[in-house]
């Protein structure tokens, strides 16, 4: 068993956007070291997001910031990102979202950061904004849309005084048990939001480990490892000693979580998550005959890799330990790991969320891989295969991972640049297109789309953008600029929802 320190969190994909917003306060907040919390508010309004910032010293509230937030800011597709996570079909999302930084250790203080969500009180005015209006509150019904019964008494109040119609919810929508500050039920899991109708909180790892159960060879274990670069699974927690958090959080900062491992027959051990509750309890019968429940915390799926990358203790990933799953070796969950990934724009297009998805290709730190094939001395990338028979290819592909070019082809051979710099060197090298990833989901962009992509943020940064002056990229992590790939270089069969491999 590992044990870890928890934090504050309404929900773990929550907890990894409400640290990307504090990360982001952090950066920006001028103030005197030695405060204890830093408290953020945010809403919608206006078709803007507003935000509150209040800083407390000991029993001492001072004010600080209130108002929008700059347009363009890196900041807001992560606030519209936690908004539409926090959505429960039926039931909402949030109308302010409440980010708590806590401060330790001044002069150089370490940061833990949680929050909450309220989904039912009116937003408040915080400068010189104005009330919340109806034109706000329809805004965002229509976009979050609610039962009649989840509709606030103020609300519908509000909607009579400026003359709107809300629009509501079919009854059949609303989905299972929440709280307004837990509105994912992201801790403690047992039939929740993201699942299918059977329970599987991550359908495909579950159909890519029936499969490499079927057929187990190396390309289907490379499946399994590509879907778990996004989604979320599930862990045994059972054996951690939980404290509640100030907020009524699950797993508060007192907690000590224990996560389940397994003893292999062959004296390694396992680290055990499983795709459903259902997978989990099965598990927790074989250990536990009298009976009862497993605790489960479910978390991104690419973490758990990293966790079995990062601990020693580790020496394979097991999933669905109590059917016939898959267990992946440590060896193959480094090598998905250390190789560079973009987990934001992998799960973007696996939830087909388009800001997300831009936002991870344009962000400064961002990478995307190439899969290359040396021709005549020189590194010649992989195109998608043309549907008309003896057309140029004109697709170039880029990828998330080093698992989404091998499950491609396992010959080829992976290079990494930073996203903006491997856009434009498709633009360089002429492609029509860009499709990012082989195997569905993919994304596609023409070369009008990603120009005008590239060319909106070196106008917002200054034109500083990496080069901005024309050049040819070159080949990403390598020397000298690839040759178009005349003959596809093995690529894979067109299409936007599926290239595979020939």
């Amino acid at each position: 068993m590992s044990e870890t320190p928890a934090t504050p969190t309404p929900g773990p994909e929550q907890q990894e956007l409400l640290s990307r917003i504090g990360s982001w306060v952090l950066s920006v907040l001028r103030t005197d070291p030695g405060w204890d919390r830093t408290v953020v508010d945010l809403k919608f309004q206006g078709g803007r997001v507003h935000l509150r910032v209040r800083e407390h010293r000991g029993d001492e509230v001072l004010p600080g910031t209130a108002g929008p937030i700059k347009e363009g800011s890196a900041v807001l597709p992560v606030v519209e990102r936690l908004r539409e996570l926090s959505y429960v079909p039926g039931r909402g999302t949030w109308f302010t979202a409440t980010v708590v930084i806590l401060a330790e250790g001044w002069p150089e203080p370490t940061h833990r950061i949680g929050g909450r969500f309220d989904l039912e009180g009116r937003p408040a005015e915080w400068g010189t904004e104005g009330p919340y209006s109806g034109r706000d509150l329809l805004d965002h019904l229509e976009r979050f849309p609610r039962t009649r019964d989840r509709v606030p008494a103020w609300a519908r109040e509000l909607a009579v005084q400026d003359g709107v119609d809300l629009p509501v919810a079919d009854p059949g929508a609303a989905g299972g048990p929440a709280t307004a500050a837990d509105p994912a039920a992201g801790t403690d899991l047992g039939a929740g939001d993201g699942q299918d109708r059977e329970g599987v909180v991550h359908p495909a790892v579950r159909t890519a480990v029936d499969r490499f159960v079927a057929a187990p060879d190396n390309t289907g274990m490379i499946e399994v490892v590509r879907q778990c670069m996004a989604g979320t699974l599930l862990l045994d927690i059972s054996d951690s000693t939980l404290e509640a958090g100030p907020n009524g959080e699950t797993v508060g900062p007192g907690s000590q979580v224990r996560v389940q491992t397994l003893r292999e027959p062959d004296g390694t051990r396992s680290l055990a998550v499983y795709t459903s509750a259902a997978e989990a309890q099965a598990m927790f019968d074989r250990h536990h005959p009298e009976g009862g429940k497993p605790v489960l915390l479910r978390q991104p799926a690419v973490k758990i890799l990293q966790m079995v990358a990062d601990e020693a203790q580790y020496d394979h990933l097991v999933i669905d330990p109590a059917r016939q799953g898959c267990r992946i070796g440590r060896p193959q969950v480094e090598w998905a790991m250390r190789a560079p990934h973009n987990d934001v724009v992998k799960a973007a297009m696996l939830e087909n969320n388009m800001s997300q998805l831009l936002a991870g290709l344009l962000a400064p730190d961002a990478v995307l891989l190439l899969g290359t094939r040396v021709q005549d001395g020189r590194a010649v990338p992989v195109y998608a295969k043309p549907q008309e028979e003896g057309a140029r290819p004109d697709t170039l592909l880029l990828f998330t991972s080093a698992a989404e070019v091998a499950v491609l082809d396992t010959t080829l051979e992976v290079r990494s640049a930073p996203a903006r710099q491997a856009l434009r060197f498709a633009l360089d090298a002429g492609a029509a297109k860009v499709c990012v990833n082989a195997h569905a989901p993919v994304a596609t962009l023409t070369a009008e789309q990603v120009r005008d992509l590239l060319a909106l943020v070196e106008k917002k940064e200054g034109g500083a953008g990496s080069g901005s002056d024309g050049q040819s990229a070159g080949t990403p992590d390598g020397g000298g600029t690839p040759d178009r790939a005349e003959d596809g270089s093995r690529p894979g069969t067109a299409g936007d929802e599926d290239r595979r491999g020939s």
